[in-house]
């Protein structure tokens, strides 16, 4: 028996050695290479990496070629060595995205990479060159699209050198409050024949509009969570009356603000343009100089790259890096998903579905129409990481399961918790970190940094990541199951042109108790947010208060209604430590409504909300617990927290309370509003209202001198320098 299991041992040693050496071997090999470039050419061999002298041979024209060319070297020899797939500087335009799917995968030993060829900065556009333009009306000239008239082709993107242009409007765009003003208002709402229609009010004038079904309204309809693009069905300009084609999403209000687009009438400014597809003429207004100073496009795919698996068979170990990815078709409204947290069904600069292992890093994505990255259904242990997402028309970065459902609040009924859960795509473990996200929304205006809707989360982590100047919130995290991990994440300038949101924003985000992989909240830790402003115009504010701030004439309330980090309609099982929430609107932290249970705050800084500082207004059962938190504020009128008499609080205590002017503290919600009815009831008995000490709050600088009163009852130092981007 001891002979044999030394021979068995020496077998295995043998097997193993073979294998490493195989795998040695493998990685070692010199990688097989292909070339792209502009002037190449897909019949030549993509093994040069510009063509030869004699223009025989040379690098491919295409993406596609280089992938067909990949699938015939492992249909020859199998996958042996690392594949690049070198792509020069210059711009490609993509008529239709490069498709990989399973038999595009790489191993891990040997991924498949494409790349930027050596500090060049190759740009793969969506764009088709538009030329044939002759002269309309003054500056203002137009071309014939045949493919636009034939109703093959319709775009709501324009672009000249690059950049996206203003389709014409009423009222024009105020480049002096871009934001704000340039609105024109709801002033009555009427029906006809079923149909909602309106009365709008505008500080100036629309002209008559010869084809008002060319037109679409672009609105911010019911309460301003949300944003719609309508068609226009009949404009009655002597009574200011609109009728659009449809009814809003969840319907409109008076007050509401919006647009007109895309009337011919209303082009008159340089760096408008505006599409007629019932001739086929696009009418444009170079911004400088002559049509012919520049290169005018438009979008035509509404994705660039897609890497799609099944679920059975998912692509793997396929790498994208060092691209610029540009001008795609927008999918909005076509695209939308019924629940409108969700993001919309299509349209993204790149998509990974069904992916494994693989990495999307040092990119550029650039003024696209839909998403930046999207993962989609079962994706696990991808990174999407170091890239630059700007001026997008939807998310930044988005995770979602096709098709699926919002969660029914069902509570702690576990059978029907596991039958959602059974609907939605489970995610492993994908990594995304160190991305700057900025400018996103800039066409559905319910777009988030980074978007996390309706799927099985086993620790996704979103960490180091700077997002700002976003049209909804930072973050956001609806209607799913399992663990996200949020962390070191930088976010400031949020939820800029609509309300009732967040910096980061959780809505029902909840727990499978006995499933082991689902059985974890979320972990919110070591976050900078700041300046999460808020947008309303409907009615009157909500809460019965005026907003901090007003535009146009008082129409627009800005800030408005948003918090630091947001617990929409509960939270279970979530952590939220070291977070540090400066400058907002409703408060730093917000458990305002529903049954959250067993979720601490802790060691957090929230500095100087306008109203209050912490909103515990929920109810259910006291297991939720605030401990060892600053609050810091001088805004004269602004509470401390609002309750609703305690409940849903287990434990709210060792906290450090300062109000910098010295008023006196006031907790909304138990009788006089005073900390001493506050205290009462059991909590904050070991709190202490104090100066914190920061080492200088006026320029920013939140940590804490050593004699501050927070650390001797227990507060940690919170890791400010590890915060936001860090070196690649």
């Amino acid at each position: 028996m001891a002979t044999l299991t030394i021979l068995l041992k020496v077998l295995l040693t043998v097997v193993l050695a073979i294998a490493i050496q195989e795998v040695s071997d493998s990685a070692t090999l010199r990688p097989a290479t292909f070339y792209i470039a502009t002037d190449g050419d897909d019949a030549w061999s993509g093994q040069l990496s510009a063509p030869n002298a004699a223009g025989t041979d040379g690098p491919y024209a295409t993406l596609s070629r280089a992938r067909d060319a990949i699938r015939e070297l492992k249909a020859t020899t199998g996958l042996q060595q690392r594949v690049n797939v070198l792509i020069r500087g210059g711009t490609y335009y993509l008529p239709e995205p490069l498709s990989l799917g399973p038999q595009d995968s790489g191993t891990e030993q040997c991924p498949i990479r494409y790349r930027a060829y050596r500090r060049e900065k190759p740009v793969l556009c969506g764009g088709k060159i538009i030329t044939g333009w002759r002269p309309y009306e003054g500056e203002i000239m137009q071309c014939s699209l045949p493919e636009v008239k034939a109703g093959n082709w319709k775009f709501r993107q324009l672009f000249f050198n690059g950049q996206r242009q203003i389709r014409a409007r009423w009222p024009n765009l105020d480049p002096d409050d871009p934001l704000y003003g340039g609105w024109a208002f709801l002033e009555e709402t009427l029906s006809e024949d079923g149909l909602s229609a309106f009365r709008y009010e505008s500080d100036t004038a629309a002209r008559h509009w010869a084809k008002p079904s060319q037109g679409e309204l672009f609105i911010l309809p019911w309460y301003c969570w949300i944003s719609d693009l309508i068609p226009i069905k009949e404009a009655d300009h002597e009574c200011r009356v609109i009728t659009p084609t449809r009814n809003a999403w969840h319907g409109w209000m008076v007050g509401n603000r919006f647009r007109i687009e895309n009337m011919l009438e209303e082009l008159d400014q340089p760096g408008e343009w505006c599409l007629d597809s019932e001739t086929g003429t696009v009418y444009f207004w170079p911004p400088t100089g002559s049509v012919q100073d520049g290169e005018v496009t438009a979008p035509v795919p509404d994705r660039l790259i897609e890497l799609i698996g099944t679920a059975e068979e998912p692509i793997k170990y396929v790498q994208i890096s060092g691209l610029t990815l540009t001008q795609t078709l927008s999918p909005f409204p076509e695209q939308r998903h019924p629940n409108f947290h969700s993001a919309t069904y299509r349209g993204e600069a790149i998509r990974l579905e069904n992916a494994e292992h693989c990495r999307i890093a040092r990119n550029f994505v650039d003024q696209v129409g839909g998403d930046g990255v999207r993962l989609q259904d079962a994706c696990a242990f991808n990174r999407i990481v170091d890239n630059e997402i700007a001026y997008t028309g939807g998310q930044g970065i988005s995770l979602s399961s096709t098709n699926a459902k919002g969660n029914e609040y069902c509570g702690r009924d576990l059978e029907r918790l596991k039958q959602q859960s059974a609907e939605k795509s489970t995610m492993v473990r994908n990594l995304i970190s160190n991305n700057h996200i900025h400018h996103c929304g800039v066409i559905e205006k319910h777009a988030a940094g980074v978007l996390v809707w309706g799927i099985n989360s086993v620790d996704n982590v979103i960490s180091h990541n700077l997002i700002h100047h976003v049209s909804h919130a930072g973050l956001t995290a609806q209607d799913g199951f399992g663990r996200l991990i949020i962390q070191y994440n930088e976010m400031h300038d949020l939820s800029l042109e609509i309300a009732d949101c967040g910096g980061i924003f959780t809505n029902r985000w909840l727990i499978v108790d006995d499933d082991e992989d689902l059985a974890e909240g979320n972990m919110i830790r070591h976050n900078l947010i700041r300046d999460v402003i808020g947008c309303g115009a409907y009615g009157k504010p909500q809460g019965g208060k005026e907003p901090a701030g007003t535009r146009a004439n008082g129409r627009i309330w800005t800030p408005y209604y948003t918090w630091g980090i947001y617990f929409d309609n509960s939270g279970i099982k979530t952590t939220v430590y070291g977070n540090m929430c400066i400058g907002n609107t409703l408060g730093g932290i917000s458990l305002p409504v529903g049954d959250p249970h067993d979720n601490l705050v802790e060691n957090n800084i929230f500095v100087e909300s306008s109203q209050r500082q912490m909103d515990l207004g929920m109810g259910g059962e006291g297991s939720n617990r605030f401990v060892r938190n600053i609050v810091y504020y001088g805004h004269p009128t602004a509470a401390l927290l609002r309750t609703s008499g305690g409940n849903g609080v287990g434990e709210c205590d060792y906290n450090v309370y300062f109000h910098t002017g010295g008023k006196e503290l006031r907790v909304t919600g138990v009788p006089d509003e005073s900390l001493e009815k506050w205290q009462e009831l059991g909590f904050d008995t070991h709190s202490v209202v104090a100066d914190p000490l920061f080492v200088d709050p006026g320029n920013g600088d939140y940590r804490l001198k050593p004699d501050s009163p927070a650390l001797a009852l227990g507060f940690k130092p919170i890791p400010i320098e590890q915060i936001g981007l860090r070196s690649k």
